[in-house]
């Protein structure tokens, strides 16, 4: 065969073209095929923006919002501060009958005794009197958060810190300072008394004697075991709840109420202020205790907004209370441990000085350590 030549036909092979389409099949369908309209009867179809994704129940504050703020969030409302306060206060009467109950019928269970208040006492033994009164505070702390996550409608923890979270690390570092305070303050204490004899300036009169291991080791276990959670809880309470409550009514930038209202209430000092009074009507000091009391409450609710949270605060309070109760425990002074009254001017000589340097402390403490000092 010539090789110009031609050869037969090759057959197709499996991947060749196919033929065309078979004439006694009919007519093809339309390729691809057209979906069949929107019945008319079912209204107008669907907009695509109301299958978007519908706004968290949950909103945190903006980034870079101060402490006092963090209530003023998407979700704020006038109302919402207000009802929130209300919501506390019957959640602290409901969980404190529901202690006082639950505690009682166990009390009548081991003891076999009829429960005989007299006077501001449920129970003849002070531990015990001291130990139900610590429980019923330490329950606001889960009641603050509670309302700011129902009411609020912003996380549980933001009353906390600018984080939304207790910041351990931060708390435990906060304790060197405290333990300063604590020596600073008994030390100027015994100065300040042996200047001004007589006046017992800082309590360095334990009034007693040791009471030996036996009798000091159950209040002991009693008050380290509950004091740092009836302390954390009063932070919550009027360094937490109290200040941004106020601090949510501060206004935005845009406000165009009178420059003296929102230079006032943007700042964070009505918050400190106002929670710092309602700290001090929640106990019984007179005279110069009132005084020392509500410079506490200050310096705690500046060092709070100064360093972002409630750390400093709680560090300060559970250290100076773990001190004011064991004290008499360890003397046999603990049967007066709710008795409050006035104190000699002298204690503010002694407690000044130590409340400054816990707050110049800290805040040096709190550079060093870059705390945040706004949410991220």
């Amino acid at each position: 065969m010539d090789p110009q030549e031609p050869g037969p036909p090759s057959q197709p092979g499996p991947y060749s073209q196919p033929g065309p389409y078979p004439q006694q099949w009919g007519t093809p369908p339309p390729y691809p095929q057209q979906p069949p309209p929107y019945p008319q009867q079912w209204g107008a179809p669907p907009h695509p923006a109301q299958f978007a994704h519908r706004e968290p129940r949950i909103i945190p504050a903006p980034s870079g919002t101060p402490f006092h703020r963090l209530a003023r969030t998407a979700k704020h409302a006038w109302w919402r501060p207000l009802v929130g306060t209300a919501f506390l206060g019957a959640g602290v009467l409901f969980v404190s009958a529901g202690v006082a109950l639950v505690w009682g019928i166990i009390h009548s269970l081991i003891t076999h005794d009829a429960i005989q208040p007299q006077g501001n006492d449920l129970f003849p033994s002070a531990t015990e009197n001291l130990a139900i009164t610590l429980v019923m505070l330490g329950a606001l702390t889960p009641i603050v958060g509670l309302t700011a996550w129902v009411i609020q409608r912003r996380p549980f923890w933001s009353v906390a810190s600018v984080l939304n979270r207790i910041r351990w690390r931060w708390l435990l570092m906060c304790c060197l300072p405290g333990v300063g305070y604590i020596a600073v303050s008994y030390v100027l204490g015994i100065v300040v008394d042996a200047i001004f004899p007589g006046q017992d300036a800082a309590g360095t009169d334990d009034g007693g004697s040791w009471v030996g291991f036996g009798a000091f080791v159950v209040p002991a276990l009693v008050i380290i075991c509950l004091v740092p959670f009836q302390s954390a809880a009063e932070e919550f309470v009027f360094r937490g709840w109290l200040i941004q409550a106020i601090g949510a009514y501060g206004p935005d930038q845009k406000d165009g109420r009178a420059r003296w209202i929102r230079t006032v209430f943007r700042t964070p000092w009505p918050g400190i202020v106002i929670g710092a009074a309602a700290f001090v009507s929640a106990h019984g000091y007179t005279g110069w205790a009132m005084t020392d009391v509500f410079l506490f409450a200050v310096t705690v609710g500046w060092l709070t907004i100064r360093t972002g949270g409630l750390e400093a605060g709680i560090a300060l309070h559970a250290l100076n209370n773990l001190f004011a109760f064991l004290l008499p425990a360890a003397t046999g002074g603990l049967d007066g441990w709710d008795v409050q009254g006035g104190a000699p001017w002298t204690l503010l000589v002694s407690d000044v000085p130590s409340l400054a340097f816990y707050a110049a402390a800290v805040v040096w403490l709190s550079k060093r350590q870059q705390v945040a000092r706004v949410s991220s």
